[in-house]
């Protein structure tokens, strides 16, 4: 090889290593985003992982979920019961997600994904960050592929995005992380409702036996008859998978003039509701104004022999009320419009003048 030639070899090499020390490297993150375990560190620690950050658009959060003796709590809703089954298919889901696909690293082309930066106020993902001690990273969860399975996302400190195989459900509203449930008694079970207004107005409708269909209202006056067995009958619906818009402390609230509505079962359960109506928060005269109530669970007893009301079922009563008691004491619960009208119905509402026969 001559002189000549060996030089410019050896020029060309020079060049071509100056070239490969200029490119960018990747990043651990980016480099490690290939096809295979998005978090391969969650898997392991899945089972322990006890406090979840999910941020949405604009940089809000939407809440900060913990988990205690008790279960998880929303930090945000003054640490309320968090809905386990959303939280626990979220870690699950993760803990088992894959890389199907690395997708692009230009940030120009993330709000096609929804894995632009959360900060932002039309951002389409949803943030969620670990606690520090986890050691696992922070991930912005996009949107839903198109025409295929899986879902986008991105780790926070990676500019790499890919599609995992994983199709989550992150609600980025504060409300769907609450467990909605209050409480539950069908209209089937209940032999007995009253309703007390603070005005002293009031009346009881029951069914003569449990096996009766339809509540007979009490005292109706003279010249007057239920307008139809259904408005009736509906308000031993009232508290039949009720479910919360939002919840509060009890004692957040004012309740010296309340409607006082109850419940009670052919086990035996009493349930007490106090209703009242919060003026809405917003200066907007056109916004509905708010629908609250508080529960409180007893027992219905008699003179009867203690011993004939265990027989009874007696102690299954009072463990029912018990955990009602548990479960909604110390909260006042914001209610649909619907379920508090039922609980707020006037004799009169269920009354109309006798109907002459023709």
């Amino acid at each position: 090889m001559s002189r000549k030639h060996f030089s410019w070899l050896l020029f060309v090499t020079i060049v071509a290593a100056s070239l490969v020390l200029l490119l960018p490297g990747k990043t651990g993150r980016e480099s490690s985003m290939e096809p295979g375990e998005f978090l391969p560190d969650l898997e392991a620690q899945v089972n322990d992982i006890d406090w979840l950050r999910l941020t949405a658009a604009g940089g809000v959060t939407v809440g900060t979920l913990t988990r205690g003796a008790d279960g998880w709590v929303l930090e945000e809703a003054s640490s309320y019961r968090a809905d386990w089954t959303r939280v626990k298919e979220l870690l699950s889901e993760l803990s088992r997600a894959r890389v199907t696909e690395v997708k692009t690293s230009n940030p120009d082309y993330y709000p096609r994904l929804g894995v632009e930066d959360v900060s932002m106020p039309q951002a389409g993902g949803v943030m969620i960050e670990f606690s520090a001690d986890s050691g696992l990273p922070a991930l912005i969860i996009g949107k839903k592929a198109q025409g295929r399975t899986g879902q986008y996302a991105r780790m926070v400190d990676s500019p790499a995005s890919v599609l995992i195989d994983a199709s989550l459900d992150i609600p980025d509203t504060r409300i769907e992380w609450l467990d909605k449930s209050i409480i539950d008694i069908s209209d089937a079970e209940v032999v007995e409702l009253e309703a007390v207004h603070p005005d002293g107005a009031s009346f009881k409708a029951m069914r003569a036996s449990a096996d009766d269909e339809d509540f007979l209202l009490q005292a109706i006056p003279v010249g007057q008859e239920v307008k139809s067995a259904w408005s009736v009958n509906s308000l031993a619906n009232a508290m039949a998978k009720l479910e919360l818009d939002s919840v509060a402390p009890d004692g957040d609230f004012d309740w010296a003039s309340v409607v006082r509505f109850k419940l009670l079962t052919a086990d035996g359960l009493i349930v007490d509701a106090e209703l009242l109506t919060k003026p809405a928060a917003s200066e907007d005269k056109t916004t509905d104004p708010e629908h609250w109530v508080r529960l409180q669970a007893s027992v219905y007893t008699t003179a009867v022999d203690s011993e004939m009301n265990e027989e009874k079922g007696a102690a299954d009563t009072a463990e029912r009320a018990r955990a009602i008691n548990d479960r909604v004491g110390g909260w006042a619960y914001r209610i649909p419009r619907y379920s508090f009208d039922l609980m707020i119905k006037r004799k009169q509402d269920l009354l109309q003048a006798i109907q002459l026969q023709q």
